[in-house]
């Protein structure tokens, strides 16, 4: 087995007066306060008569990737490096808010009002960026294949949250979510590669005040590791489950009052300290885990299995009364009668969703994916197994333990990327949909779209237990 780490800058060459993704914003970018990129590993699997094959892993410091935008991407890819499969490249979104509009919907500046004109009218103006991206991530994958190295692989996780990570629905609820280490050491001399490292936090410790370019705290986390190694590791970041999780910037730790005023969580104002406080953290953490993994435990790659289903989810509500029925289905009926049939008639070269009408009901297609890694230990005479579990939207942290708790290889060998290969939506269990609703039920494409990714999943997961 053979790796390879890499990152290419992406930030926009004219950046000042762009459009930012993921918030209403007053204004435009305004300025940078670091560079966005995109990172990649390459893993280079061969068998025993040499035949090879190649997983390429990326993460791209976007706010989203929809499905049509991820198939150009990949297309592109293919079309340059012909012998890379389209269905072992996974193309990741680390979902920072203070990236560049690539979908047209936050186009218009100003307000709610100015973003649902962006949803039905923002015809994407980013194409030439978007191109010009694409063209910045080839030539760093073709830049990768000369620097393949053998490669041993480990992993470790550990449940970490020193007043980080709040769930913005629950806040009483104390969470722990798990930092993850994908680690890769030299085989012939033993030293650090890189490490890819996952954990489930929104990408929002700069507030919605900030119109400044930034890859948020995940870039700090690797930025921090480049430092503290001197250069001599190369990181990539993959968020986790976070659909409901927010950083503590400024909204205190004191959780009784902030579950009795969540607006305190929706609406913090954390400035590039809270960045830097939490990517820190995050990075020194992840630099001891990575030392706290035995030699012993390094493995060799037997073989790289990928899953994929691909399907289409309906635009349909569920069948329930609640307090917040009302709300819900006055959301639900606007989205389904006006907003999608009406976006759907507007050209776009990248569409927000795939989208089409099947039998007089309009759907949309998405997919979820599972890389399953079996390995070898020669010092042991052992093997195991471990899944990256690649999910198309922003999934809630229950939702995401469940997934962990029934995966073939079990939770303490499994991994969650979610906003990967597409965006869907929200991905939110039923009870948290009926019990609160909220401003995350409309801003995907349907209330069924969790329960249809996480069916789709266990499907997987049956197939290969």
């Amino acid at each position: 087995m053979k790796v390879a780490f890499s990152e290419i800058i992406i930030t926009p060459k004219n950046y000042i007066g762009v459009s930012m993704a993921g918030y209403t914003r007053e204004d435009t970018c305004r300025g940078k306060l670091d560079n966005i990129y995109a990172h990649g590993v390459l893993i280079e699997e061969s068998d025993k008569r040499n035949n090879k094959r190649y997983l390429l892993l990326l993460s791209l410091d976007t706010l989203k990737l929809p499905l049509s935008l991820v198939e150009y991407i990949k297309e592109k890819i293919v079309y340059n490096i012909p012998f890379l499969n389209e269905d072992l490249i996974i193309i990741h979104a680390t979902h920072t808010h203070s990236s560049p509009d690539l979908t047209g919907e936050f186009y218009y500046p100003g307000g709610s009002i100015k973003f649902l004109r962006g949803v039905l009218f923002g015809v994407n103006r980013s194409d030439k960026y978007i191109v010009w991206f694409t063209q910045q991530i080839v030539k760093m994958i073709r830049d990768m294949f000369s620097n393949l190295q053998y490669c041993l692989i480990s992993w470790t996780k550990e449940h970490f949250n020193p007043n980080l990570v709040i769930n913005r629905r629950h806040p009483s609820e104390k969470i722990l979510p798990e930092l993850g280490i994908i680690a890769f050491r030299s085989k012939h001399s033993q030293d650090l590669i890189g490490i890819l490292i996952n954990y489930a936090c929104h990408p929002t410790s700069l507030s919605y005040l900030n119109n400044k370019l930034s890859a948020d705290y995940p870039g700090r986390i690797l930025f921090r590791i480049k430092e503290l190694t001197h250069g001599k590791i190369k990181g990539i970041y993959f968020n986790g489950s976070s659909g409901n999780y927010n950083p503590i910037t400024t909204c205190g730790t004191n959780y009784e009052i902030l579950q009795r005023s969540k607006s305190l969580v929706y609406n913090q104002q954390g400035n590039y300290g809270h960045t830097k406080k939490i990517g820190y953290t995050l990075a020194e953490k992840a630099l001891k885990l990575v030392n706290s993994i035995p030699i012993e435990e390094y493995l060799e790659i037997c073989t790289i299995s990928s899953h994929s289903r691909y399907f289409w989810i309906p635009l349909r509500d569920f069948r329930y009364y609640s307090k917040n029925w009302v709300a819900n289905k006055i959301r639900f009926v606007l989205k389904k009668f006006f907003l999608l049939p009406l976006s759907k008639l507007i050209k776009t070269n990248f569409t927000k969703f795939v989208m089409k009408y099947k039998k007089l009901n309009l759907v949309a297609k998405s997919n979820v994916q599972v890389v399953q890694f079996k390995l070898s230990n020669p010092l042991r005479s052992e093997s195991r197994n471990f899944d990256m579990i690649l999910v198309p939207g922003e999934l809630y942290g229950e939702y995401g333990r469940d997934l962990l708790s029934k995966s073939p290889s079990g939770s303490n060998n499994s991994f969650i990327f979610q906003n990967t290969n597409d965006w869907i939506g929200y991905l939110f269990p039923i009870e948290d949909y009926i019990e609160q609703g909220g401003w995350e039920s409309f801003a995907g494409f349907s209330p069924v779209c969790g329960l249809y990714i996480i069916n789709h999943l266990f499907k997987i997961f049956k197939k290969l237990k």
